[in-house]
């Protein structure tokens, strides 16, 4: 710590002149005007005690003019630096940093709406200021067919339909904070996605909503596909009804084997791997070919003749085969335990076992092989339409039910209402089959497949590779 040599600071060169000719003044006091002790030598020698009162005396009084002088000094410079002050504040204008403009929702300019009505001081609620003009575009009636098609791949038509028969459904109301998303953009922002498997951040772009936004709608319209129009437009008919006669008249006329009312084929939809139960979901055979890691779960399901879904078992593990998945879906441990597959054949490929449920083609390929290809075209149709199930996908578990149902019922819906289907969105599924170790589990269904099989080949329509 630096010690400064003159004990005062504060005081100038000229006051220190002065403090110390005040002090020679007192040393040389005129005669006649003496301080007792100072300047008079003819005066008597004083005891010790006179002399140390005499100089408690003076000292302080000298300690009085300093402090005095000090005090004076000090405040004189206050007084001048907040003179300066004021003069530097009165002579420079205040200039204040303007604001960040941001834009507010339901206004074109910098400033906020007031939302509650007739206060004056609501709420305000800032959002990012997004582009919607993609999606103004093609909502316009004007807005040609074919683009439209091909973006939704599906007609004006079927969308305004789908869009009719959610619109209970997916409607919100109103806030003082924003107006909700209308109905119909709800419902592109879903189809759009699951058309073209799209990354969110593109759905984002083409709608001018945010990606949390987007992937929200998705899940909430698929539930609502899932929940409202699979009962209608997926659904197994009744055993007498017209519709299982009409569809066993189909295969039969189409395919030469009678009393058929569906085909089966199971496909793997890759995802993630999961947090829990890795090995459960974990594809060996597609690991194998691709020689890549791969996990899936399997979408199951049962087409008629016209390649339209009328059964589907959803989310079982990659890892399980086709028998398997049979047992533990609804087809196996409701219908036919109630008696709605009696009378009937459900044809699936070498990874079904021959039971009272399903019989395979072993006899008679080519017969047999015709209506296998009846579902494994319109599972080609599915993902050909719905790109999303193309690749692997994002979406949570809990959630995949819902989007791979929402797929299967809007392919039921285009399938109804006849849509045409572009040259360039066909894709060919290949699924690997896995032979069940108990390949015959009713002695009933091997002798109705060797009858068939004997009937077709005395008849000439079986092919020559029967056993």
């Amino acid at each position: 710590m630096e010690v400064s040599a003159f004990p005062f600071p504060y005081l100038q060169d000229d006051e220190c002149s002065h403090l110390l000719g005040l002090f020679q003044d007192m040393d040389s006091a005129p005669s006649g005007f003496e301080f007792e002790g100072f300047g008079n030598d003819n005066t008597k020698k004083r005891s010790r005690k006179e002399e140390e009162a005499v100089n408690g005396r003076n000292k302080a009084a000298t300690g009085d003019i300093l402090a005095t002088l000090l005090e004076a000094n000090h405040r004189e410079r206050v007084r001048t630096m907040d003179g300066y002050y004021y003069n530097q504040l009165q002579q420079e204008p205040v200039v204040s940093r303007p604001k960040r403009q941001r834009k507010y929702a339901g206004e074109e300019t910098s400033a906020a709406p007031d939302i509650a009505s007739g206060s004056g001081s609501g709420r305000r609620l800032w959002v990012k200021e997004r582009t919607t003009d993609w999606w103004d575009r093609v909502s316009r009636p004007d807005f040609p067919e074919e683009e439209f098609r091909r973006e939704f791949r599906m007609s004006r038509p079927t969308f305004d339909l789908i869009c009719e028969e959610l619109d209970a459904t997916v409607t919100k109301k109103n806030t003082m904070l924003r107006d909700a998303i209308p109905a119909p953009k709800r419902v592109a922002v879903c189809v759009w996605r699951l058309a073209t498997g799209a990354p969110l951040r593109h759905v984002s772009e083409r709608f001018g909503l945010g990606i949390s936004t987007c992937h929200k709608l998705v899940i909430e319209v698929c539930r609502a596909i899932y929940d409202v129009m699979m009962p209608k437009y997926l659904s197994w008919p009744a055993s007498d009804s017209e519709i299982i006669r009409s569809t066993k008249e189909r295969f039969e006329s189409n395919h030469k084997i009678p009393n058929v009312v569906g085909s089966i084929y199971t496909t793997h939809v890759p995802i993630i791997a999961p947090k829990v139960h890795v090995a459960a979901y974990f594809n060996k055979r597609h690991t194998e070919r691709s020689q890549k890691t791969s996990y899936s779960i399997t979408l199951q399901g049962v087409v008629d003749a016209e390649g339209i879904f009328t059964d589907v078992c959803i989310g079982n593990p990659g890892s399980l085969p086709d028998d398997r998945i049979l047992d533990k879906s609804s087809l196996s441990q409701q219908r036919a335990a109630r008696g709605m597959l009696r009378d009937g054949w459900i044809v699936g490929n070498g990874g079904f076992p021959l039971r009272n449920l399903t019989w395979t083609q072993h006899g008679f390929n080519e017969s047999v092989g015709g209506i296998q290809k009846v579902a494994t075209e319109a599972f080609g149709r599915l993902k050909g339409r719905w790109a999303c199930l193309q690749k692997r996908t994002e979406v949570k578990l809990q959630d995949l039910p819902y989007v791979l149902g929402a797929c299967c019922v809007l392919h039921n819906v285009c399938e109804m209402r006849k849509e045409e289907m572009a040259e360039e969105l066909k894709f060919e599924v290949f699924d690997d089959v896995t032979v069940p170790e108990n390949n015959i589990r009713s002695v009933a269904a091997s002798n109705k497949r060797d009858q068939i099989s004997h009937n077709l080949l005395h008849r000439g329509l079986a092919g020559t590779r029967t056993l």
